[in-house]
């Protein structure tokens, strides 16, 4: 007849208990608390880069581009539209005359609510030359 080990009986020298292993109820709560605020972290953070990158191909299709500041910034208000980009208007973007053409810059900060008072701020700058 097989005998079973009982709480008190030892397996190779080692008790039972000894043998147990996992999480306990506080550290599965803190594991999940930590999971549930990486989340949102990443929730709240990759819009404003995808949005970034919206701006980002403005400017790349700006760098073919001609013409005076009003139709560079029609360009740009077009591009805003056509790609649904938040954070930035066509009054945000600075336009200078160089030598060779006009310098479009731009510089922003994109903000996130995480709770009540606490934000996450992301600031963002681009530049390009658009030749005359």
């Amino acid at each position: 007849m097989m005998a079973t080990a009982g709480f008190n009986d030892t397996i190779n020298g080692q008790g039972v208990m000894s043998r147990q292993r996992g999480m306990t109820v506080i550290g599965l709560l803190m594991a999940a608390i930590t999971i549930g605020f990486v989340a949102l972290m990443v929730m709240q953070v990759v819009p404003m880069y995808l949005n970034d990158q919206k701006v980002a191909a403005i400017f790349k299709a700006l760098e073919n581009e001609r013409g005076t500041e009003r139709q560079l910034r029609g360009t740009i208000e077009r591009y805003l539209d056509i790609n649904m980009v938040n954070h930035v208007t066509a009054q945000d973007f600075k336009f200078e005359q160089t030598g060779r053409g006009t310098r479009v810059s731009l510089d922003y900060e994109a903000r996130a609510r995480i709770a009540g008072n606490l934000a996450i701020v992301a600031t963002f700058s681009h530049q390009v030359d658009v030749p005359r």
